[in-house]
């Protein structure tokens, strides 16, 4: 999906004709005839309403109807109104509204529905991509539209040294996109475009308290993570439907064992359509996650089987241990099989069977650090930006392919869910503020297990900076030099990674001041909050760039827990009731009690990663050293190439190493694939020919 919005102003008729020919693309018109979105989507991610001068639309996953959407649009409060009436419907979508004039464009608090905005030709346009944002603005300047500003759609020469922070960038230098001149919408604000070409930015979503027990914050979770799934099983029919499949439609979902994995599968388990789940075997004999994930597989079969029974539906030919197990030609190891299903009329791969599990085995998969020129298991770049998911980018497109041969169009993940329920050591500062008591009692428990220094426990119980001030001292360390500090403040401390040059480490310094400099708020008042939403962030991050790996396959990533109802339902937990000694997420837990069965419920913490990364890194080590020969990053000035290819050819890098490693290699081979000619700004500017003035337009939009 791909769009741009752009105001009833006369310079959008002259920004379109720059678009390339699409004989796929669709527009939506404002009632003066002139473009207002414009872009790719499907018809099942598409909701459209009108009701008087007033129009909608959602695109993204969503079972809001054209009448449902129509209810929405009539009542007082302009374009404020629809957006609270808008707020309670379930999914993850981007909320497009036009009202007398005025269009507002909204996406969705954890970012996996994240908005961009550039000024071009005179006007603010916006759209979900940057990557179109900064190709439009190079083919008006073409055109001799009015110039933007300096170097306007090509690479943001700071952007590759923020990239090599891990864990990641601190807020909002993090927001900033690889394209200059090219910003990113907050999640919790909108954007709203004037028929006169200019924008405002304005903050429609505040934090609740955190003062719901553990029991009621769970039933609205249960609730809200119901809604999510549900959602996807709409949008999941709406495929199969406009596909000509007869039956339900197919749904694919992670099973690795952890609690957020299994709770959405057993969830999904309960909709009307066809589930596949997946799981990644390991090369080790009896590990953790493979078996967590066969138990949950065996679990999930018994529950369909169940189901049927009730249902009074034959289960002669169900996955059940040897019986109903098939040989499955072509269909890859591991996968059990049952009844065939309904077959697409269209010609389409059928649907799995009910309660239908494919395992994946690690002899047969592309191992982690698979390069993106692989020749077997190559992946494209995301123009957006460097991935997030680079260290298992061909895994996960070599299970979209596998999925997508069994007719899934939809792979539900349980990305958020650590970031929205697992411990946070920023919480005991929150918790101080109204139970010092407990708070410190917590505080000494981490001081000792965590081995946090005194001055570490009391900085992080009771430390007030700012957020800006906590932002203009963050400059970044370099990992391996000094100690590393323990406890924690906003978010955690940014690092850059041993092989960063002294231009990287001024350069991220600066553009930390500058935007300390700016005073931005924080998430949210509470550091607790704070620090679970920047997470959160991280987790939409990660989805947006699985999502752009594997489309090319026909298989979109979907997240039910970043949508906003779960999200807000996880802020709602009392402070006191997050951190529970002994309980791995606690809320999460008791959310499903009823839905997963216990003996797969209780798994504690997950094991620590296994080996993967470091045999995919041995795998490719020749590959992945010769980037040090040519790196783009070294030609910045950046890093130190031979430090890199030292640390690349270590046998046994640390956990710190491969982290770092992952936001390097990412960075690195997103500059190769940017075409040279947009890497910089041309030095002569190209002249413009002026645009006229537009006047505010009245009255109802046509289609």
């Amino acid at each position: 999906m791909d769009f741009l919005v752009l105001p009833d102003h006369p310079a959008s008729d002259a920004l379109v004709r720059c678009l390339p020919a699409s004989p796929s693309r669709r527009t939506l018109r404002h009632p003066t005839g002139r473009p207002w979105i414009t872009g790719h989507w499907s018809p099942d991610e598409a909701v459209a309403a009108e009701a008087g001068p007033r129009r909608a639309l959602l695109l993204g996953t969503t079972p809001a109807t054209p009448g449902t959407l129509a209810r929405l649009l009539p009542g007082p409060g302009h374009l404020d109104g629809i957006g609270r009436r808008a707020r309670p419907l379930p999914g993850s979508a981007f909320l497009l509204t036009a009202a007398e004039g005025d269009l507002r464009c909204r996406g969705d608090l954890a970012g996996v529905r994240l908005l961009h905005h550039a000024r071009i030709a005179g006007v603010t346009v916006a759209g979900n991509l940057p990557q179109d944002l900064a190709a439009l603005a190079r083919a008006a300047a073409a055109a001799g539209l009015p110039a933007g500003a300096p170097g306007l759609g090509f690479l943001d020469e700071d952007a590759p040294a923020l990239r090599l922070l891990f864990p990641f960038a601190p807020l909002p230098p993090a927001l900033r996109p690889a394209w200059r001149a090219v910003s990113a919408v907050p999640p919790g604000h909108h954007l709203t475009l004037y028929a006169n070409g200019r924008h405002s930015l304005a903050r429609w979503w505040s934090p609740p308290e955190p003062d719901v027990p553990l029991e009621r914050a769970a039933e609205h979770l249960g609730g809200a993570l119901a809604d999510a799934v549900a959602a996807r099983a709409r949008r999941a029919q709406r495929q199969a439907d406009a596909d000509g499949t007869a039956g339900r439609g197919t749904l694919s979902a992670g099973l690795s064992g952890s609690t957020g994995a299994t709770g959405l599968c057993f969830l999904t388990a309960r909709e009307d359509v066809r589930l596949l789940t997946t799981s990644w075997t390991s090369r080790r004999p009896g590990d953790e996650d493979t078996r967590w994930s066969a138990h949950g597989a065996a679990a999930l079969a018994a529950a369909e089987r169940q189901r049927r029974r009730r249902a009074g539906q034959d289960t002669d030919e169900e996955p059940d241990g040897n019986r109903g197990k098939r040989k499955n030609k072509g269909k890859g190891k591991g996968e059990t099989r049952g009844r065939s299903g309904d077959r697409r009329a269209s010609g389409a791969p059928a649907g799995p069977p009910p309660g239908a599990h494919l395992a994946l085995p690690y002899a047969d998969a592309p191992t982690c650090y698979t390069p993106p020129t692989d020749a077997r298991h190559g992946t494209p770049a995301d123009p957006a930006g460097p991935l997030a998911v680079f260290r298992e980018a061909a895994r996960l497109a070599h299970r979209a392919r596998l999925v997508a041969e069994r007719g899934s169009r939809l792979h539900l993940v349980d990305a958020g869910a650590d970031a929205l329920f697992g411990h946070r050591p920023a919480a005991l500062n929150s918790l101080a503020r109204g139970d010092l008591r407990t708070a410190a009692r917590r505080a000494w428990t981490a001081h000792h297990l965590c081995r946090w220094t005194a001055r570490d426990t009391l900085r992080t119980l009771l430390g007030g900076r700012s957020y800006p001030r906590w932002l203009a001292g963050s400059a970044p360390r370099t990992a391996g030099r000094g100690r590393r500090a323990g406890g924690a403040d906003w978010e955690p401390p940014p690092t850059l990674p041993p092989w960063a040059h002294p231009d990287a480490v001024a350069t991220v310094r600066r553009l930390l001041r500058e935007a300390a400099d700016e005073a931005p708020e924080p998430f949210a008042p509470l550091r607790a909050q704070h620090e679970i939403l920047r997470a959160v962030l991280h987790a939409a991050e990660t989805v947006r760039g699985a999502d752009a790996l594997t489309a090319p396959h026909g298989v979109g990533h979907e997240a039910p827990f970043l949508d906003d109802a779960v999200v807000e339902a996880a802020l709602a937990l009392d402070l006191a009731d997050r951190g529970r000694a002994g309980v791995h997420q606690p809320l999460l837990t008791r959310a499903l009690r009823g839905v997963v069965p216990d003996g797969v419920l209780g798994r504690g913490t997950p094991a620590a990663p296994g080996p993967g990364a470091r045999t995919g890194l041995r795998a490719h080590r020749d590959a992945l050293a010769a980037l040090c020969d040519d790196s783009p990053l070294a030609a910045r000035g950046l890093i130190h190439p031979d430090v890199l290819r030292r640390h690349l050819t270590a046998p046994q890098p640390p956990d710190a190493t491969l982290r770092a490693l992952d936001a390097t290699l990412a960075t690195e081979y997103w500059l190769r694939a940017v075409a040279p000619a947009h890497a910089a700004a041309p030095a002569v500017p190209v002249p413009a020919v002026p645009v006229p003035r537009a006047a505010p337009a009245k009255g109802a939009l046509s289609p």
